[in-house]
């Protein structure tokens, strides 16, 4: 099977030669037959119309062969147009050598020329056709030695010892060219096979390499000794959340910022952990592995940067390592809650049973105090109420609900409640977003945040969202207050831990281990003019 860069070369030489052929016939022809015009000795007439016309055949046929090979679609196509050629150029100059002279003739070179292109077209050619060559030859000059053949262009017979000699002597130049001519055709082509499977090598090798940089999973960028980025792979692109054309050819910090420092440092492979913001101002962490990139001389010429995304991975054992605390929190909160709830239960009973009796009535400090004690005991009672509901297991029980119906219904009822002063909620909600959750919890988790939002921000409207988002219902409620401390941030979610002055800590805990229990996510997420937004994603069901 011969590839379409060996059928393209081996058409781009037969083009060649056909454009050697026609320049040689035209200076070797044309010069010829202009000296015989001239001359009073020369051509006879016969001669000099004879060698017109076989000039013109030989250019019309040239036409033909530039034609047909255009035509030809396979190495066997273009092998027996070149055949066809070579067999009329040896009859072409088989028949000039017999009008210029026979053995006088100045064209007994031709073959040699001939041979040689049949070397450049075939890799054993050459020999086959310097035999077909030295039989055309030595037929002719028999043929007119022997009066078969008319002597055009001499003036008489050539003795016999000479015309063998001369025939030895073209057969000698003949075959030395043939066997010459085929030996280098066959280390062309060896040497063309060579360099197609080298060729062929290299660009499997290319392909693969592409294949599994752009496979792989990691970013991958290389960098130049000035710390520009060279290359990037579509892992890279899609983690950085770039474009190629936002990358390439500028500094890596301009889009990793604080990856300086770990370019730095002599050639040596440097691992990282490193914690950035991208291009939309989200938060990033980046497992980062840093190599010098050495060329075939061992020289430096600039450095490997693979990384990959680390972020889920960290807020997962965050996760993990918090639902632990929270666990073990939920425990000991519970054990405690029992304990203290019984002798309240006791404190407020007694403290009661006094004021009902009359004893404490003795003046007006007893009264107020008596007050003081129900009223803390009440919260108190309240307190771990809560914190009992947040520490307690319970029961799931899912069910198909609409997320959009239950977040109006409550939306309707949380702006009619007077304890929180009536706050005015901006509601969007998608209809039909159906999620699979116990209704109570549900209700629970949008209550809790309506009103942590509400408290948050007391004078100004609340946004409630609802929206499909892939394959998750999105839920988000934002206010405008003064939003959450960076440094806070990260521990909304535990237990007892609150910015308000008289809030208890547990209502986001509660909400978040709601969330989990539901296979979704819940992120407070601080807003760019100011306030809080937290956002629920709940897995949709149909």
């Amino acid at each position: 099977m011969v590839s379409r860069d060996a059928v393209a070369e081996r058409r781009t030489r037969f083009t060649y030669v056909l454009l050697f052929r026609v320049v040689f016939i035209s200076f070797l022809l044309g010069g010829r037959l202009v000296e015989e015009a001239t001359l009073p000795t020369g051509l006879t007439p016969f001669g000099f119309t004879a060698g017109l016309g076989l000039a013109m055949a030989l250019y019309g046929s040239a036409i033909v062969f530039s034609l047909w090979l255009r035509r030809a679609r396979n190495a066997d196509d273009i092998a027996r147009i070149a055949a066809i050629q070579v067999a009329l150029d040896l009859l072409g100059a088989t028949l000039l050598i017999h009008l210029t002279g026979g053995l006088e003739s100045q064209f007994a070179f031709t073959y040699v020329i001939i041979v040689g292109g049949a070397g450049l077209l075939f890799s054993r050619g050459a020999l086959y056709t310097a035999i077909a060559a030295i039989s055309l030859l030595g037929m002719v000059l028999l043929l007119r030695r022997f009066g078969v053949l008319p002597l055009v262009g001499q003036t008489g017979l050539t003795p016999m010892r000479e015309l063998v000699r001369a025939l030895i002597l073209n057969c000698i130049a003949i075959v030395a060219t043939g066997a010459l001519a085929s030996r280098l055709a066959v280390e062309v082509e060896s040497a063309s096979a060579t360099l197609e499977q080298r060729t062929t090598q290299f660009q499997d090798l290319a392909t693969l390499y592409a294949d599994v940089v752009r496979s792989l999973s990691s970013g991958l960028v290389t960098l130049s000794v000035d710390a520009r980025v060279v290359t990037v792979n579509h892992a890279a692109l899609a983690i950085l959340g770039v474009e190629q054309e936002q990358i390439i050819g500028l500094a890596l910090e301009a889009t990793i910022p604080g990856i300086s420092p770990l370019l730095a440092p002599p050639r040596t492979v440097r691992r990282e952990e490193l914690a950035f913001r991208d291009k939309a101002g989200k938060p990033r962490r980046l497992g980062v592995t840093i190599s010098p990139l050495v060329d075939s001389s061992d020289l430096q010429v600039g450095q490997i940067v693979a990384f990959q995304d680390l972020t889920e991975l960290r807020a997962m054992e965050e996760a993990i390592t918090r639902q632990k605390r929270l666990a073990a929190i939920g425990r000991l909160a519970a054990g405690i809650a029992h304990e203290i709830r019984n002798p309240l239960a006791a404190i407020s009973g007694s403290i009661e049973l006094l004021v009902s009796s009359g004893i404490g009535e003795t003046s007006s400090e007893s009264k107020e105090l008596a007050q003081i004690v129900l009223r803390e005991t009440s919260r108190l009672n309240a307190l771990i109420t809560e914190l009992l509901e947040f520490a307690r297991p319970r029961t799931t029980e899912l069910m198909p609900l609409d997320l959009s119906e239950t977040v109006t219904e409550l939306v309707q009822v949380f702006e009619n409640d007077k304890r929180l002063g009536g706050t005015r909620v901006d509601l969007d909600v998608q209809p039909g977003v159906r999620v699979e959750a116990d209704a109570d919890q549900l209700r629970q988790v949008v209550w809790n945040l309506l009103r942590n939002a509400a408290e948050a921000a007391p004078s100004h409207p609340i946004k409630v969202r609802v929206a499909r988002e892939g394959q998750n219902a999105r839920f988000v409620v934002s206010d405008e207050g003064p939003g959450i401390p960076d440094e806070h941030l990260s521990r909304v979610f535990e237990p007892f831990f609150s910015t308000k002055e008289s809030g208890t800590g547990l209502g986001l805990p509660t909400v978040h281990r709601i969330i989990e229990e539901h296979r979704g996510t819940i992120e407070m997420m601080k807003l760019p003019g100011g306030g809080m937004a937290a956002v629920v994603l709940l897995p949709l069901v149909a």
